[in-house]
């Protein structure tokens, strides 16, 4: 059965080459493989379970886990699992440091002993996290990145659901869902964790070009509200700085020309500084003081009108405070910046160094701390390469122009939160460096020596720049 895109008009014109799988895409689900199907279950099986997280025996885990394990074994099992070389080397380079480190060096440093089973469970988490980085290359591969984006923005809308329908009419059992009795997580156990991966569902959500405009007001407005009910200022702030980056129009689907690195770097700075303009300027206009009151009835609105009242004290007070959390890392950085502290030894040479047993609740911190300076700058710099840098030629800039903004939130929610083992961040770095990868520079040309034009339905032609629109319509239809 022919999957060619019908010609419109009498004139002979070229089709774009696809590759065997691009082709493969385009099979009603009624005649695909059963192993096929059983892995785009399993793919919208993860989507949805990249909402949760949760310390179970006191281990941090996810409903992603088992089924990211399931992905992986499976591939691999059948031949279908690619695994990049750059990023395989890194991984196990960096584990035979940290494992040196952490047998040999931290031992000598602290008194306090260090048992195994943190250090396997760290390293348990490494592993994972290099899976999760693999998987998001693997979807862009195959071409269901899409997919896996929808089902992770679906759950995120059912989860945040929860909170706004609880408002009007609380819900049986929902009561675990809030820290605090006021301040919802969702399916995390930190309002600031899930305040964050809402806001990244919401970029994807604003960066999918197959949604109608009537469904995504609805499920922003669900998911704005999630953000809202947590009371998480870190997410109140990445929300904030999401809505300027948008309103600016950056990172069209479709990659104009003006969309460049320059201007790019100018939103950014653009964004932040209007941002900040707003929480400095606020407290002073009265503005804040009537907010204040005006939310004074919801416990979590109450706690985020402090930013536009008093930026110092919502910073530094109520739970926010982070200098103790900061300081304790720059020590354990200045201790070892070459070799890092090794897995699972950070609370134990926290303590021994400063007397606080408390993570450094930033990321890059985290990392340097952990992994030594180096091998952290690397890992940064191939980040911000990716996600700042548009791939060549147009084959998979939408896809890039969706994950990079998403992981854009998950760095800038990075500053109050260590995400370095969110299953979340690495599965969108996977997806955003895998858009570099498989990206062509030139495009295909006929035999007159110019570029093909196919024809078709806007959305097949989509589908053509971006192979990740291929194996499911659009929501609703075309905006």
């Amino acid at each position: 059965m022919s999957t060619a895109l019908p010609a419109r008009s009498g004139r002979a014109s070229a089709s774009i080459p696809r590759a065997p799988q691009e082709r493969a895409e385009r099979i009603p689900l009624l005649y695909r493989e059963p192993l096929e199907l059983l892995v785009l279950a399993l793919l919208v099986l993860l989507g949805l379970t990249l909402n949760h997280s949760s310390v179970i025996f006191g281990v941090n885990l996810s409903l992603a886990d088992p089924v990211v394990a399931v992905l992986a074994l499976g591939l691999a099992l059948s031949g279908r699992l690619w695994i990049p070389v750059g990023p395989l080397v890194f991984f196990v380079l960096l584990s035979v440091q940290l494992l040196v480190v952490t047998v040999l060096l931290v031992p000598t440093w602290t008194s306090i002993p260090i048992p195994a089973s943190d250090t396997i469970l760290d390293f348990t988490k490494l592993a994972v996290s290099f899976l999760c980085l693999v998987i998001g290359v693997q979807v862009v591969r195959t071409g269901h990145a899409r997919l896996v984006l929808r089902a992770f923005v679906i759950g995120s809308v059912m989860v945040s659901g929860i909170a706004v329908v609880a408002q009007v009419a609380p819900l049986p059992g929902t009561g675990s869902l809030f820290y605090g009795g006021f301040r919802y997580e969702g399916l995390t156990n930190d309002p600031n964790n899930f305040a964050v991966m809402t806001v990244a569902a919401l970029a994807a959500l604003w960066y999918d070009r197959g949604v109608r405009v009537h469904l995504s007001i609805i499920a922003s407005a669900v998911l704005i509200s999630g953000v809202l009910l947590s009371a998480s200022k870190t997410g109140a702030i990445t929300l904030a700085l999401l809505v300027v980056w948008r309103a600016m129009g950056i990172r069209t689907p479709l990659g104009a020309d003006s969309d460049s690195l320059s201007r790019r770097l100018l939103a950014a700075f653009t964004a932040l500084g209007i941002a900040v303009l707003v929480l400095l300027v606020a407290p002073s206009t009265g503005a804040g003081g009537t907010l204040a009151e005006f939310t004074s009835h919801v416990p979590a609105l109450d706690r985020l009108s402090t930013l536009l009242v008093s930026f110092d004290t919502a910073i530094a007070g109520n739970g926010s405070e982070r200098s103790a959390a900061w300081f304790t890392a720059f020590a354990l950085i200045l201790a070892s910046p070459l070799l890092g502290v090794g897995l699972g030894t950070y609370l134990p040479v926290a303590v021994e160094l400063t007397g606080h047993e408390v993570l450094a609740h930033n990321t890059y911190l985290q990392i340097m701390a952990e992994w030594g300076v180096p091998f952290a700058l690397v890992l940064l710099l191939w980040a911000a390469r990716a996600t700042l840098w548009r791939p060549q030629g147009t084959r998979h800039h939408a896809l890039w122009a969706t994950s990079s903004t998403t992981f854009l939130v998950l760095l800038v929610g990075s500053v109050g939160l260590s995400l370095n083992n969110s299953r979340l961040f690495w599965f969108i770095l996977g997806i955003t460096v895998a858009t570099h990868m498989f990206s062509t520079k030139d495009q295909p040309t006929d035999t007159s020596g110019e570029s093909p034009q196919p024809s078709g339905t806007s959305h097949e032609q989509d589908a053509l720049d971006d192979p990740g629109l291929m194996p499911f319509p659009r929501l609703g239809g075309s905006r």
